[in-house]
């Protein structure tokens, strides 16, 4: 049995390619404040950049955080 064990763990890690990550690959890649811009019923919208005055794809509004500006005179 543990012949089996061993045989299928080589058999695995035969096709296992390690990866490296680097901190900046786990960033998001998009930073607001954004303006929703289109609004679809499937779930998702899509954003407007102010700044650039660019939108970005398609984003699922699961992972759009409502945000408030405040200003102050």
């Amino acid at each position: 049995m543990e012949e089996y064990h061993r045989r299928l763990a080589l058999a695995y890690d035969k096709h296992v390619q390690p990866r490296v990550f680097l901190e900046v690959d786990l960033a998001p890649k998009w930073e607001g404040p954004y303006i929703v811009s289109e609004v679809h019923s499937n779930g998702h919208c899509i954003l407007l950049d102010p700044d650039h005055r660019t939108t970005t794809g398609p984003i699922n509004f699961k992972y759009v955080k409502k945000y408030y500006a405040y200003f102050q005179l």
